[in-house]
């Protein structure tokens, strides 16, 4: 089977519980290659867990999520220091004209 081709809901039904289980790694396999999803951070994985759960939802549970969406986050945050070094660099850091606005107001030089 080619995990980047997509069954029909008659064909996904037809297939055995091992064949099936099969396909969906195989296809889970092909989209980490291919960089089309991105990891869940921690907002996003806490929220599914919450509601997928619901008032059932454990401590333990809550903090497995957090777990799972740390990963997430430090990817995102990976994407942004390679986009700005392709950018070539923080601005702030190579012009020291750069004035830079601060929260509760004020400027930095």
């Amino acid at each position: 089977m080619q995990p980047f081709k997509e069954l029909t809901d008659k064909e996904l039904e037809s297939l055995s519980d091992e064949e099936l289980f099969a396909y969906l790694d195989a296809k889970a396999a092909h989209l980490r290659e291919t960089n089309t999803i991105k990891p869940l951070g921690t907002y996003h994985t806490k929220h599914f867990a919450a509601f997928t759960k619901g008032e059932a939802l454990t401590t333990d549970e809550l903090k497995r999520a957090k777990e799972l969406g740390k990963g997430g986050d430090e990817a995102y945050s990976e994407s942004i220091r390679d986009a700005t070094q392709k950018q070539g660099g923080d601005p702030k850091f190579k012009d020291p004209k750069v004035k830079v606005k601060v929260r509760g107001g004020g400027w930095v030089d």
